[in-house]
């Protein structure tokens, strides 16, 4: 992602700076290991003071970094990527160096873990500000800087600016002695540094003049700047000074009055119509004051005053008091100059192709047919490039008066509420559009209505598109259309999936081309399921790899990433690495809306059986439970739900035996039929028990191809199941030839967690490492998934379960054999639900007799 230099840049030291030694000497005084916070309200200095410190000549290597609102986690981890990569005092091996110069890929890069371990070390100190920390909001963003400030590495000195506290866990680290605050008292001016300010401001004061001026001001820099300011302009300064009083907030609006009446009235005026933007090109000047030397008057504002700062080339931005005043002003006492001024300001941004800010001025401009002019040309943009939240103010703003009477804001709404997983709204929104068709919609309303008709019903109206589409429409229209198209042909059973990925790279190719973040998320998951489906597992988790790495980089926000993240942690599982998949399923907030019910149960399903894999198997399989209970009786596409099922069946045959195992199987198959998975569960089963032939009896029909299949990796474990049943029949050579079928599928598919799972005379085959013929990194991954993961191997027995069961084979009671032991008829009961839960039976006849295949009896 790139980050704009302005973000990373110091700013410049404001004319008439006063340095304050006394401050900086305290900053100078902390220790390694600490946090600084910088904290106090507007106008106190603090970015200033800060800048000071960091200029000094000799001091250790710095970087500065500006926060947003805007700004979530990818964006955090790149400023801080852009800011620190070429800083002296980062190893030379670090990958941060590598990726930050533009050698590397972001992707997959913990810059958070990276940045503690490359400073962690011995070298110089290394000192980061992090400006405006209050501006930041993402949980995500906050974790991450949360993560930074506990892992304290030794070589950073790391330093928060903001207005006020931020959620961080500031008392604990007071108490611990890990925090050095600088708070507004102790940003205040003193009377000596007040006086120096004002005399580097050229006001020639007395000492009581500038006690009086601190009295008032309570050392407040802003208003003591904003004083200096108005003192230049007056005759008479001792009577100014003399009636100079009031709270700080009242001091600032005092003082802005006062600048404003000693600037000539055209300057006022001047600044009165550019205030309402908060970033002003000197364009927007231009069109906004009618001045063509618009950009010259900014410029000498900003020597002359210090009210405006030069923020990059041709863009300022105007004192945020002053520039709160001059638009309450504005709007009070001239409304219909404030009104014209954010047309003006919507016209202009509409042709710099900026339809966000556009539409932010155009909803204050008072003007209906104005801001349904933006939405009609710069709505479907917005929406492609993945600025929802902008359409859906605007269109709150328009009201559903104006949505009921124009097409193209219905079909808007539409679109957003498609985004928001609302099918009975956009519905709704769509059945509007339908009714308002005006005679000169043209191409772009035609092309427009057939792409929200096949989203929202995945059916293209008969009279809604022609058989050659009416080119040539906006690009983003064409990246809209062909998306559509090819999201409903993915629900057709008659689509042909090469066909379908040659249409969904093509899109991905137009949107990467075009700056259509929105657009090119979408097409890459979607491309990501269809791959799944396939079983190219490899090429899965590569669509939805690129579909977070898309929507972080190009700061896209939008609920269907979660699907990516959900199937790049099923990928991770399956390949198996376990560990890789908990945290990919745990990465994404339990707060965030999940787009889809099927995509909260594939993460639940995903995240509970790895914890199974490493282990925690009781928590593993409730976690799978509760995800079943929660997703109810919604739908979800048939595979999905299969492939999740015999997760959970196989985790509860191993935890809880045949009852639970057997409740999963009846909902896969009340779900979607006696389809292959239910028979492989039924098999599972059987030879659980040890049934050995009704197991084999299971898995004819999958052998034969009878019966549908509806997970590609299926016959993987098909293969395993068979091998295990030739190799307990005394068949090690059908044994051996099943495993190397398994092996061929999985190295193909990249599929290894199965063949962790096994036991017995399976895994005995694979511990050494796999047969010969088997690819070597495939092979690899399979040793590694054998030394992580869990196998399916039932507890052993105590001592006094193998005395219960050396019972079982008798006509005895409970309270018999409680008699026989000496013990009491409830021990007795509860040994015996132990003795089937690891066994994974459910019958005393059925215990003793896998008992006596697992040669247990004494």
């Amino acid at each position: 992602m790139r980050i704009p230099a302005v973000r990373i840049t110091r700013p410049a030291l404001p004319t008439g700076f006063t340095s304050r030694p006394r401050v900086l000497q305290e900053l100078d005084r902390v220790g390694p290991g600490q946090l600084i916070a910088v904290i106090a309200p507007p106008g106190h200095g603090k970015t200033a003071l800060l800048v000071d410190w960091l200029s000094r000549p000799g001091g250790p290597p710095s970087a500065w970094i500006c926060l947003d609102a805007v700004d979530d986690a990818p964006r955090l981890r790149s400023a801080l990527l852009a800011a620190v990569a070429a800083l002296p005092g980062l190893p030379a091996d670090s990958p941060l160096r590598t990726v930050g110069s533009g050698g590397g890929d972001l992707a997959g890069l913990d810059v958070v873990d990276e940045l503690a371990m490359a400073l962690d070390g011995p070298g110089p100190v290394i000192r980061v500000v992090l400006d405006d920390v209050h501006a930041l909001i993402d949980p995500a963003a906050l974790r991450d800087l949360a993560r930074l400030v506990r892992r304290r590495p030794a070589r950073l000195r790391l330093v928060l600016a903001a207005r006020v506290d931020p959620p961080l866990p500031l008392p604990r680290m007071r108490l611990e002695g890990r925090l050095h605050e600088l708070r507004a008292e102790d940003l205040r001016f003193t009377v000596d540094e007040t006086a120096a300010l004002l005399h580097a401001s050229g006001l020639d004061v007395t000492a009581e003049q500038v006690a009086v001026l601190h009295a008032e001001t309570g050392g407040w820099v802003a208003g003591l700047r904003l004083a200096a300011l108005a003192l230049r302009s007056r005759a008479d300064p001792e009577r100014f000074i003399a009636q100079f009083s009031g709270s700080e907030r009242s001091v600032a609006d005092y003082l802005t009055d006062e600048v404003m009446a000693g600037l000539p009235v055209q300057i006022r005026q001047f600044l009165r119509v550019t205030a309402i933007c908060a970033e002003l090109p000197a364009g927007l000047a231009v069109a906004l004051s009618g001045r063509p030397d618009a950009e010259r008057v900014l410029d000498e504002l900003t020597r002359a005053t210090a009210l405006v700062e030069r923020r990059a080339a041709g863009t300022y931005r105007i004192h945020t008091l002053l520039r709160t005043h001059l638009i309450t002003d504005l709007e009070r006492h001239f409304p219909a100059s404030h009104h014209r001024a954010h047309a003006r300001a919507a016209r202009w941004w509409l042709a710099a192709a900026e339809p966000e800010h556009a539409l932010r001025h155009a909803e204050r401009a008072g003007e209906p047919a104005l801001l349904l002019d933006v939405l009609r040309a710069g709505g479907v943009r917005l929406v492609a490039t993945g600025r929802l939240a902008a359409v859906r103010q605007a269109l709150a703003v328009a009201g559903p008066g104006t949505r009921a009477t124009d097409p193209w804001p219905a079909l808007l709404e539409a679109l957003v509420h498609h985004e928001d997983n609302a099918p009975a709204e956009a519905a709704a929104a769509l059945e509007r559009a339908r009714r308002l068709r005006p005679s000169d919609g043209g191409a772009a309303l035609a092309v427009l209505r057939a792409s929200v008709e096949l989203l929202v019903t995945g059916r293209t109206p008969v009279d809604a598109l022609a058989a050659r589409p009416p080119w040539p429409v906006p690009v983003e229209l064409d990246a809209l259309l062909r998306l559509s198209r090819a999201e409903a042909a993915l629900g057709q059973a008659e689509a042909d999936p090469e066909d379908l990925r040659e249409r969904l790279d093509g899109v991905v190719a137009l949107a990467r081309e075009h700056d259509l973040p929105y657009v090119e998320v979408r097409a890459l998951s979607l491309l990501a399921g269809l791959e799944s489906a396939l079983g190219r597992y490899r090429e899965m988790t590569a669509a939805a790899t690129g579909a977070l790495v898309a929507a972080g980089q190009r700061r896209c926000s939008t609920v269907w990433t979660a699907g990516a993240a959900a199937l790049i942690a099923y990928g991770c599982l399956l390949a198996g690495d376990p560990a890789a998949a908990r945290a990919r399923a745990e990465a994404v907030p339990a707060t965030r809306a999940l787009p889809t019910p099927d995509t909260e149960l594939a993460l639940r399903m995903v995240h509970g059986t790895a914890l199974g894999d490493l282990g925690e198997r009781a928590a593993g399989l409730a976690g799978c439970r509760l995800a079943r209970a929660a997703f109810g009786d919604a739908d979800g596409p048939a595979p999905l739900l299969a492939a999740l099922a015999v997760l959970e069946h196989r985790a509860a045959l191993v935890q809880s035996g045949g009852d639970l195992a057997g409740e999963v199987a009846e909902w896969l198959e009340r779900r979607v039929g006696k389809v292959g998975e239910v028979l492989l569960m039924d098999a599972w089963a059987h030879l659980r028990a040890g049934r050995i032939e009704a197991a084999g009896a299971a898995l004819e029909p999958l052998a034969a191809g009878s019966v549908v299949v509806l997970a590609a990796h299926t016959p993987i474990e098909v293969h395993l199941l068979q091998a295990e049943v030739a190799l307990r029949r005394g068949e090690p050579a059908g044994g051996r030839a099943e495993l190397a079928a398994a092996l061929e599928l999985g190295s193909a598919m990249d599929v290894a967690r199965p063949f962790a799972l096994t036991s017995g005379p399976i895994r005995d085959l694979l511990s050494p490492g796999p047969p010969p013929g088997v690819d070597a990194r495939f092979a690899k991954r399979i040793a590694a998934a054998l030394a992580v993961i869990h196998p399916d191997v039932p507890a052993p027995l105590s001592e006094r379960e193998l005395a219960v069961l050396s019972l079982l084979p008798s006509l005895l009671s409970a309270g018999d054999i409680a008699d026989e032991l000496t013990v009491s008829i409830n021990t007795v009961k509860s040994h015996i639900r132990s003795i089937y839960g690891k066994l994974g039976v459910s019958t005393r006849r059925d215990a003793v007799r896998l008992a006596h295949e697992r040669h247990l009896f004494p």
